[in-house]
């Protein structure tokens, strides 16, 4: 079984509610200044700046689609060594040595509770997405959101160049894109595929 998509590109929303008739995606591109802080391999920095244009809270809904359990994704220049690092943030279930001690009542205020695990709701029909719980939420009963922290490099050999005029700015942006998604799902996906049984099972983004 192949692991599961953790990031995709919606290009036919895209195209379909860009003001232009041509991309949503490009609109944003041209509306912010790419500026580099170095000379040095452009390439990295372009990449971050195409995927920040890309995606929340600068798209919304973004270019770039993530998997349900996906919580964040960011792309910036390391300063260690110039490389193009990422730092994902996947909703994870509870580890098995938990079982036990989360079975048990906890006792607040005048109450007693049981430790509850990430809210979820349906959108789009059968998609099952996670969300932070509410004030309300959290005032009935507590939480226990477990989550995992991947922290990593990417290769930058096949990111393009930043674009050299304003009419390859999209196309720039794009194939710039297509490389990080790929790169990201190839790292990223096999850590989804492993699975979390204490957890609703995600229907949608290609699990």
């Amino acid at each position: 079984m192949s692991p599961p998509t953790a990031f995709w590109v919606d290009r036919d929303y895209d195209r379909e509610h860009a003001s232009d008739a041509v991309s949503r995606y490009g609109a944003y591109l041209r509306d912010a200044t790419f500026e580099p802080w170095t000379d040095d391999d452009q390439a990295v920095e372009w990449a971050a700046f195409a995927w920040r244009r890309a995606t929340g809270p600068v798209m919304s809904p973004g270019y770039v689609r993530y998997h349900p359990r996906v919580l964040a994704a960011q792309l910036e220049r390391s300063g260690w060594d110039g490389s193009l690092a990422a730092g994902v943030t996947l909703v994870s279930c509870w580890p098995e040595q938990f079982n036990t001690a989360l079975a048990s009542c906890v006792r607040l205020g005048d109450k007693d509770s049981y430790w509850q695990n990430w809210p979820t709701e349906y959108r789009s029909g059968d998609t099952v997405c996670y969300y932070e719980p509410s004030e309300a939420d959290i005032a009935a009963r507590p939480y226990l959101l477990a989550t995992f922290s991947l922290q990593f490099t990417m290769p930058s050999a096949a990111l393009p160049e930043p674009p050299a005029t304003p009419t390859a700015l999209l196309s720039a942006g794009q194939q710039a894109v297509a490389v990080v998604v790929a790169e990201l799902n190839r790292i990223v996906g096999p850590v989804l595929s492993a699975g979390c049984g204490h957890l609703p099972p995600p229907a949608g983004g290609g699990e």
